[in-house]
């Protein structure tokens, strides 16, 4: 059979688009449901691997369709065969799949510990091979449309595209009825709906529907997965007595309520009796989102706090002038606002920007129901919108940073330096960070609190902080004039008083002063012990010797480990200190790496593992020289291109997902939104590609005009982005959602294009066409760890010069050539 034969049998008929709309749904759908799964039994970072999972299905599967091809297209009636015998074997793949995953047992904490890591690493490869038939059938399932419906790519693209779109708001909203557990069981029927569609007999289609409820009922049935052991919520929930209060069901989480006798009000006091008085801690209901605990829920409104005299968080205001004005940033549950009233406060706000947070303490405080002081918005968008605004304190709660993903943006240089800009003459800024684990977060939150003042305008930010601790958090206090003589005996006499340490004051050597706070040093180079004669204050030492030396300089430079770069709001990730390049040393004691850290070294794995397949993917003409390499020159620019395609298309979609999250304030609306619009967008920007592919120089001519827009629109976002997005922040939610989409709908439409032209241009080349598939969907899997890792090493805007720099190679090596001569391929090729 020649090429040109094979191309002309393949474009017979025109396809039927709605059940691939269905499969790109279901395919799309269930990837985001596996996150939110593991996100449940495991933790969230560990959902990279599904799209790791994912995208190495779908570059299998544009493999074996290259080898397969000549048989699947021999016959007419093989593709429409094949593609109607596929969705029954995805129902099948996902339940038995979906059974597998449930019954692993797998134990991150366990992954960091030598000596059973080598379990948890099968337990890994059992995860893949549970996951990999269904997204390997999926992939077939859609490079199939391409293969034998070659003349309408553009079409069948956008359907595509559509349907994986459509995935993220059908899921999206299937959250708020069912449980993650249950999210895959929904779209078994999709698959049905698919499968019937494609079925004419009446006994395949009977068959299908015995199919179809065999494996929903075992899924229902016996595929259960609750909250693992390692998790928060697993020890008060075995608490005898333990009360479920309630359950909330939304795409942000699970949110649990729990009433037993261990939840109490989370609050760092001192170990000193005298200055408890005999206070003891509040009985609460703990909050919980996804096993993880957010906060305390009063059972009843606060009366006298007896504790306030001895709580760390009660230094800012006795320096504060009285009686101060007070921005709180999180709430801990309405508690901060009884103890700011308690503690003097003449005027406050209260920002409680997480909407499930903000209802629940309105639910179960009813006394602050209504009440105008509290308010569901994010402090940037509020201090925007207030542009007059003035508080003496700004008072960060400690559980605010973990409520919700945009909390990331208060710890940022633009972040504490807007708080900077919105106190009175004799204002300060009150932020805490934990140190029970890892002292350099802290450490990083000094440096960025000294950029931020830089920022502001204060020449010499060193006097201006002061940094005091317990044996569990830190308080950084940002102040707008410098501390005086008479502040700082005030600070060292509170904190004596109540045996906390004193980490940084200003002018102040605490070389050998008294230290009640064991805090011996964390190293990845040697083993640190505590409990020797002397005591340490490693935070003390650190901040003295790499960010506010006593000498005025910069300080030494940082650990080889460690990137303690200030956090920005382009590179928002505060908990990412780990240097990468210096990965033997933490793999040696990965033992010490926290969780917030293990984000990135799951990323790398997988970066590790798809370049592999890329390059596996990337050899395969070399398996079919005689086909493939009758043009060489196409097989050089289909790498470039294709590869190109992936790498970019990827980095745009993750950039707008994290612009978007800090545009709309809200994580879950960003994700979905963006990734729901941009693949939208670019399925119709691929339908109405199909008028520029229909021959080579109409070809070139789309491509022109799609990579143009996308250059532009990288070159924009890189250069303004960042600028603009800070202005618009204020406006009402729905100006916000059609600002965003009306930025997302040039580059989406645009995006659409290359692909479609591509696969359109190899239509005379009918054995790349799987593999130029298969090729896209290799370099997807790289893109996304490698976007991740970028973004968290440089900022977002390198995913945009990157972006540039790959749609430009795109523009240039769209891969066309001469139509080979008929002729009979090769036996066995």
């Amino acid at each position: 059979m020649n090429a040109t034969t094979v191309n002309a049998g393949a474009a017979a008929g025109r396809p039927l688009l709605l059940p691939l709309f269905l499969v790109a749904l279901a395919s799309v759908g269930y990837e985001i449901a596996l996150t939110r799964w593991f996100a449940i039994v495991s933790w969230s970072e560990y959902g990279y691997w599904v799209i790791s999972i994912t995208m190495v299905g779908i570059a299998a599967s544009g493999v074996v369709l290259n080898l397969a091809k000549d048989w699947v297209l021999a016959r007419p009636e093989r593709a429409p065969t094949v593609l109607a015998a596929l969705p029954s074997l995805l129902i099948v793949s996902l339940a038995v799949g979906y059974l597998a995953i449930a019954a692993i047992d797998f134990n991150p904490l366990a992954l960091q510990n030598h000596a059973t890591m080598a379990a948890q690493l099968w337990k890994i490869a059992g995860y893949y091979a549970a996951l990999f038939p269904f997204f390997f059938l999926s992939g077939a399932f859609i490079g199939l449309y391409f293969i034998a419906y070659s003349a309408d790519i553009s079409r069948i693209y956008a359907a595509d595209l559509v349907g994986a779109g459509a995935a993220g708001a059908v899921v999206v909203a299937l959250m708020y009825l069912l449980h993650p557990v249950d999210l895959p069981l929904a779209l078994v029927p999709v698959l049905f709906m698919a499968g019937w569609l494609l079925t004419r007999s009446p006994a395949a289609r009977f068959a299908l529907v015995i199919l179809t409820v065999a494996a929903a009922g075992s899924v229902w049935r016996y595929a259960h997965a609750d909250y693992n052991e390692y998790k928060a919520i697993a020890a008060p929930m075995r608490v005898e007595g333990n009360k479920r209060v309630e359950t909330l069901r939304s795409p942000r989480g699970v949110y649990e309520v729990l009433d037993n006798f261990t939840e109490r009000l989370d609050v760092d006091l001192s170990n000193n009796d005298a200055m408890l008085a005999g206070a003891e801690p509040i009985a609460t209901y703990g909050l919980y989102a996804d096993g993880n605990r957010i906060t305390s829920l009063p059972k009843q409104p606060a009366g006298r706090l007896a504790y306030l005299n001895a709580a760390l968080d009660a230094l800012p205001y006795r320096l504060a002038p009285s009686p101060p004005s007070v921005l709180l940033v999180g709430s801990r549950g309405g508690f901060r606002l009884d103890e700011a009233q308690q503690l003097g406060a003449s005027r406050i706000v209260a920002l409680e920007p997480e909407p499930v947070l903000h209802e629940l303490i309105g639910r179960y405080r009813p006394d602050l129901q209504g009440d105008p002081r509290r308010l569901a918005i994010a402090p940037s968008a509020y201090l925007r919108g207030q542009t007059d605004a003035r508080f003496d304190l700004i008072d960060v709660a400690l559980d605010y940073q973990g409520s919700g993903d945009i909390g990331k943006y208060s710890f940022t240089v633009q972040g504490l330096a807007r708080y900077h800009g919105a106190l009175t003459p004799t204002g300060m800024v009150s932020v805490p960070v934990p140190i029970r684990e890892f002292t350099v977060y802290a450490v990083k939150l000094v440096l960025t609190a000294r950029e931020a003042l830089r920022a502001a305008g204060v020449a010499d930010p060193s006097r201006h902080i002061v940094v005091y601790r317990s044996a569990w958090n830190a308080r950084i206090l940002m102040s707008k004039q410098p501390f005086d003589a008479r502040a700082i005996d005030a600070i060292r006499r509170f904190c004596d008083e109540r045996s906390f340490d004193t980490s940084y004051l200003p002018g102040v050597d605490l070389a050998g002063a008294k230290i009640w706070n064991d805090l011996p040093p964390i190293s990845f180079d040697e083993v640190s012990a505590s409990g020797g004669a002397e005591r340490q204050d490693a935070l003390a030492n650190e901040i003295r010797a790499y960010v506010l030396p006593p000498d005025g300089t910069q300080g030494k430079p940082w650990p080889a480990t460690y990137d303690l770069s200030p956090a920005t709001n382009d590179r928002p990730h505060f908990h990412s200190v780990l240097r990468l390049t210096a990965l033997p040393s933490i793999l040696a004691r990965i033992d010490l790496v926290p969780r917030e850290e293990i984000g990135a070294l799951v990323s790398l794995a997988v970066l590790a593992q798809s370049i592999v397949i890329a390059l596996l993917v990337l050899s395969l003409p070399l398996f079919r020289r005689r086909t493939m390499g009758v043009h060489r020159g196409i097989v050089g620019k289909s790498i470039v291109y294709f590869a190109g395609i992936g790498l970019g298309f990827l980095f745009i979609e993750i950039y707008l997902i994290e612009k978007a999250t800090y545009f709309l304030n809200d994580r879950t609306m960003g994700f979905s939104l963006a990734l729901g619009a941009m693949l939208i967008f670019s399925g119709l920007g691929s339908w109405m590609s199909d008028r520029y592919t229909q021959d080579p120089e109409h070809t070139r001519r789309g491509l022109r005009y799609s990579c143009a827009i996308v250059l532009a629109w990288c070159a924009f976002a890189w250069l303004l982005a960042d600028r603009l997005l800070p202005l618009g922040i204020a406006l009402p939610l729905a100006v916000r959602i059609a600002l965003m989409l009306l930025a997302i709908a040039p580059v989406g439409i645009a995006l659409g294009f290359p692909f479609a032209c591509g696969m359109s241009a190899l239509r005379a080349h009918a054995y790349f066409v799987p593999w130029a598939w298969s090729l896209n969907g290799a370099f997807s899997v790289v893109a996304s760890p490698l976007a991740h890792l970028l973004a968290m090493g440089f900022g977002n805007r390198v995913l945009m010069a990157a972006a540039f720099a790959m749609y430009a190679l795109v523009w240039m090596r769209l891969p066309l050539a001469a139509a080979p001569a008929p002729r009979s391929a090769p036996a066995g090729a």
